[in-house]
Parts: C-alpha cells; structure tokens; sequence
C-alpha cells in the first residue's frame, strides 16, 4: 500500500502552510451581484462566490441579476470561474 499526499496538502517550503491554507487566507476580489468580464469578452454577475477543493476562490456566473440582488435556487449559473480569468466591469 502506497502512501498519496494530496498536493494541496504539501508544505510550501517559504511560509510553512499547507496550500491549502495558504488558498484558504485568500480572500474573493469580486462580490455577490458584481459584473465581470470573461476573457471572451462575455459579461456575467457573480451568482455565487465559493472555493475549490484545495481552497482556490472560484466563483459561479450568470446572465440573470434579479433586482433585489438575491440569489434564489431558481437562478442558473455556471460554476468554477477562477478570478485569474475574470475583470471587473464598472467598479
């Protein structure tokens, strides 16, 4: 029986965390309600801000802002945006 270690789980030699905390401290650029801009040139609203399974913050999308700016189960949206990928657009 071999022994895994889940990369998210190995030590980055320079702060002494696991990445995963050092994922986990990262705080979210962009807010519920906020629109964003994907590389495609494609603008959504963040929908839903939530994380990877090494911590990573991702972000779920959608077409739809509802005018009173919450998010029901009724909503679609599209998840696993990474923030890297995304521009905010007017504020």
């Amino acid at each position: 029986m071999s022994n895994f270690t889940n990369v998210a789980d190995m030590v980055d030699p320079v702060t002494g965390l696991t990445y995963r905390q050092i994922n986990n401290a990262k705080k979210h650029k962009f807010q519920v309600g906020q629109l964003v801009e994907l590389e495609s040139g494609a603008r959504l609203f963040v929908a839903k801000q939530t994380r990877d399974c090494d911590g990573t913050p991702l972000y779920s999308l959608t077409y739809v802002l509802p005018k009173d700016r919450e998010f029901g189960n009724t909503i679609k949206w599209v998840n696993g945006f990474n923030g890297e990928n995304l521009k905010s657009i007017g504020g």
